[in-house]
């Protein structure tokens, strides 16, 4: 928990930071908000956490995410072109598609012993046209239905906000099932065997294919989850929604402890990998800092072009530091092993004298 710690730390200084800079930062309206996409960003963060601890990847989550929204806006908006069918329907039919979109990937990857970048990274680019397709290249708006109520309503309502937003109540409970699977069940305890030493976890009797599977389905049974969020939260899809999320899922769970060789990683470090992702993103937004130029009082804010740089450096940093952590640990280890033996610290007996009885 060393490196969750640190990150923790990391993250509340941001915070500290940004409400130096701007007060506004930790007024209801952002903080409701910010929270509203932490937990969208989470909930998919934590099943690429669970892929990348078993030494896997997937670059189709985000592709998911946007079929997700795309078909629920399909099958159950009253729009043009759309079917119209009630949400009990559509939700259930879009997120089985997500399901089987993670149970081909894992097959293909298992059966076949493809490499799951390639894999997931054909299923982003299937996926997508699937959505352009279903979409017609043009997007579907949910008008005024109810279901937009989803990410934009809550619980303890003051004044025009709740106070604890759907998607964060949907994140606890993804996150107390995650936790559990992960760390308290005998499919987690593969998980992570499976990204230590595969060879060794099937040497063992883990069946690995089976775990491997479970491991994609999972993943992007998530996705399908945050994609509902999404689609309530935006009000209208297209096949570009999507785009780009798989890169903040890696990051979020890389700044979170999840190392990229696989066999390292947790829930919490992926929670505080998401914090620190959405925190970067909106701090781009709110941070200023206030001077005065002949007696005239001015504010610089960082230009919101500055975006994806900003983003793309710490995602660099995360796998340096990553990297630079693993080749410590390494030489570490070692040094351990070609360390001479202490010495006994017990007395060694004579021998006894010759003709003694």
């Amino acid at each position: 928990m060393r490196r969750e710690l640190g990150m923790s730390l990391v993250l509340v200084v941001m915070c500290a930071g940004l409400w130096i800079s701007n007060p506004d930062f930790l007024g209801q309206s952002n903080v409701v908000n910010t929270t509203r996409q932490i937990s969208m960003l989470g909930i998919y963060a934590l099943g690429m956490g669970l892929v990348i601890i078993t030494g896997g990847i997937d670059l189709s989550i985000g592709s998911v995410i946007g079929l997700t929204g795309v078909l629920i806006a399909k099958l159950s908006s009253s729009g043009m072109g759309c079917l119209g069918y009630p949400l009990w329907f559509g939700i259930p039919v879009a997120l089985a598609a997500a399901v089987l979109v993670g149970l081909l990937q894992g097959l293909l990857i298992t059966r076949l012993k493809l490499q799951p970048f390639v894999v997931t990274l054909g299923g982003m680019l299937l996926i997508r046209g699937v959505s352009q397709a279903v979409a017609e290249g043009g997007t579907l708006s949910f008008g005024d239905s109810p279901f937009l109520g989803l990410a934009n309503g809550g619980l303890l309502r003051v004044g025009r906000d709740a106070v604890i937003p759907y998607p964060l109540v949907i994140f606890l409970a993804v996150l107390a099932v995650g936790a559990y699977v992960l760390h308290f069940t005998v499919l987690g305890r593969y998980m992570y065997a499976l990204g230590g030493n595969r060879d060794a976890a099937e040497y063992s009797g883990i069946d690995v294919t089976r775990v491997e599977v479970a491991t994609y389905v999972l993943s992007s049974t998530l996705a399908g989850i945050a994609g509902v969020c999404y689609a309530s939260y935006i009000g209208q899809m297209s096949q570009q929604v999507g785009i780009g999320y798989e890169l903040y899922a890696i990051a979020a769970a890389v700044l979170g402890g999840c190392s990229l060789r696989g066999g390292e990683g947790s829930v919490v470090g992926i929670v505080v990998g998401s914090a620190i992702m959405r925190v970067i993103d909106n701090g781009i937004n709110m941070f200023q800092v206030r001077y005065s130029d002949g007696g005239i009082a001015r504010i610089w804010r960082l230009n919101p072009n500055w975006t994806f740089i900003i983003i793309g450096a710490v995602i660099l940093a995360a796998v340096v530091f990553d990297q630079v952590v693993h080749v410590v640990q390494e030489k570490r280890r070692t040094r351990r092993a070609g360390a001479p033996a202490p010495p006994d610290p017990r007395p060694v007996e004579a021998p006894p004298a010759a003709g003694a009885g």
